[in-house]
């Protein structure tokens, strides 16, 4: 049987994980922000859920069956995680200020989405922290990961609920300034990922 405890202690770490507003989040608020719901939905099937399959899913699944290589192999290219991972949220910051320029929403596609997913140090950093955790369920290495990453499938379509609230109603508080929050976040978020390049390479 599964020990509902440990089951709580992985939940608990989705939600912990997903409540920091990362470069996904705030790129999925700027891009669902002035969409109608029916348009929020089509997003969420066409573009975010099939990213989460098979990009995070994978990512997770991974991170189970392969935790101790997952830590050395970021380890010896974890500097070019962070820079690669900086450099394309600087990118996704420019795509947020032009479109505020031009008027019009940001487009987020799924490659777009995926890229920052497979580019992020903070997955490849806290996603074996959880597979730990969940190594401690004793139900075989393949059932675990399963488990694992359905858990975060389940927790993260449940926050991108949330975060499309957030931007909806940042976007009623801030009226047209919220792209420039966006665009401010995005700028902070690369440039944190280029200090912690630096860091590694000194």
């Amino acid at each position: 049987m599964m020990d509902i405890g440990i089951i709580n202690k992985i939940i608990l770490f989705w939600v912990v994980f997903f409540i920091t507003p990362g470069p996904v989040w705030v790129s999925i608020m700027e891009a669902t922000r002035n969409l109608p719901n029916a348009k929020v939905w089509n997003f969420f099937l066409s573009v975010f859920l099939p990213v989460n399959l098979i990009v995070q899913f994978s990512q997770a699944v991974i991170c189970v069956l392969l935790v101790e290589l997952v830590l050395q192999v970021f380890a010896n290219v974890g500097f070019w995680f962070y820079i690669l991972g900086g450099a394309y949220i600087l990118y996704l910051a420019y795509k947020v200020i032009n479109s505020k320029n031009s008027n019009i929403n940001l487009k987020l596609n799924f490659s777009n989405l995926a890229i920052v997913m497979a580019l992020s140090p903070k997955i490849w950093l806290l996603f074996p922290s959880g597979a730990i955790i969940a190594t401690q369920l004793e139900l075989g290495i393949m059932m675990t990961s399963v488990i694992f990453a359905l858990l975060m499938l389940v927790i993260s379509s449940l926050m991108f609920t949330f975060y499309v609230a957030l931007g909806k109603m940042g976007t009623k508080l801030l009226k047209g300034n919220f792209s420039y929050l966006s665009f401010l976040l995005l700028i902070l978020f690369a440039l944190f990922l280029f200090y912690e390049a630096i860091k590694l390479a000194y």
